[in-house]
């Protein structure tokens, strides 16, 4: 029996990541984990079963590390000065290009 019940098996995480570790790095992209990640905002979770909502986790399940915080916020307040009053009811073709992924954060610096 293993020391470490219910642990990830190593993995091969993507090439360049930039995640806090393989695992997390693996979880955000594989389609058999309930596990949220928004590239646009920052935002990490576990998913609730059925799916339409998650748990913001601030700390890294696998290796421990604290988590950046997300950037929801300032995403909102990015497109609110587009004009948009509710940002939520933006379609993505109405956005700049950066503010559909994770650029606009990246090139930020946050």
């Amino acid at each position: 029996m293993s020391d470490q019940a219910g642990a990830l098996p190593p993995v091969e995480a993507p090439q360049n990541h930039d995640q806090c570790c393989a695992q997390m790095a693996y979880a955000i992209t594989a389609d058999d984990l309930a596990f949220h990640y928004s590239a646009r905002l920052r935002e990490y979770g576990i998913d609730y079963k059925g799916g339409g909502s998650f748990q913001e986790i601030e700390y890294c399940p696998w290796c421990g590390k604290k988590l950046p915080p997300p950037l929801t916020e300032e995403w909102y307040d990015r497109v609110r000065e587009l004009g948009f009053e509710n940002p939520w009811l933006v379609e993505d073709d109405d956005l700049p290009e950066e503010l559909r992924t994770d650029r606009w954060w990246k090139q930020a610096g946050l």
